[in-house]
């Protein structure tokens, strides 16, 4: 805080009209990280000349920024976006896994999820398929075997873990697959 002229040693407290300058000249200064490994991965391959520190609580992460399912998403909201693909389907996952992934997502795909314990058709599975660029089967959730069957195809991906940290990595897998395929 010296150097960045924020502070004086003969002072033991910072006006707190400083309060942004000193945000600032910390995240410039040292890259807070959370007690995860991936994450403490990640920021061992920034080399940037911050100073990576542990983070006092998981919320203060730089990488993850406390929440593993938001860091998935936006990896697969980038990954999605590098590929063009705008819409995807979940079939199955309990209504508040459908709901969290609702609000992660938020606007930025279009999102059909369908509940994995209501009756089917045919025609409503095929329906599904045609207008998603990507269907995410999400065994190991509420979702019968009659409904799960129905989804079969190319752009379908069957998963079988329950998280939506896993599902987003799924996707962004999809993602890279399809981008070797075409290469």
């Amino acid at each position: 805080m010296q150097e960045a002229g924020l502070s004086n040693p003969r002072k033991p407290n910072i006006n707190v009209s400083k309060t942004d300058a000193v945000r600032e000249a910390l995240e410039r200064n040292f890259l807070l990280v959370c007690a995860r490994g991936d994450c403490k991965e990640e920021a061992a391959a920034v080399r940037d000349g911050r100073t990576v520190v542990p983070a006092s609580a998981p919320r203060h992460c730089a990488v993850c920024g406390g929440s593993a399912n938001q860091r998935a998403v936006e990896e697969m909201l980038r990954a999605c976006q590098v590929r063009g693909w705008r819409r995807l389907c979940v079939v199955g996952g309990s209504p508040n896994a459908r709901t969290a992934l609702t609000q992660l997502i938020g606007r930025d795909l279009d999102l059909k999820l369908v509940d994995g314990t209501m009756s089917r058709s045919k025609g409503q599975a095929d329906s599904d398929l045609g207008w998603a660029d990507v269907v995410i089967v999400w065994g190991s959730t509420q979702l019968n075997h009659k409904v799960s069957l129905l989804y079969k195809g190319p752009n379908v991906v069957q998963m079988a873990r329950r998280s939506i940290q896993e599902l987003a990595k799924s996707v962004t897998r999809a993602s890279a697959q399809a981008k070797r395929t075409q290469a």
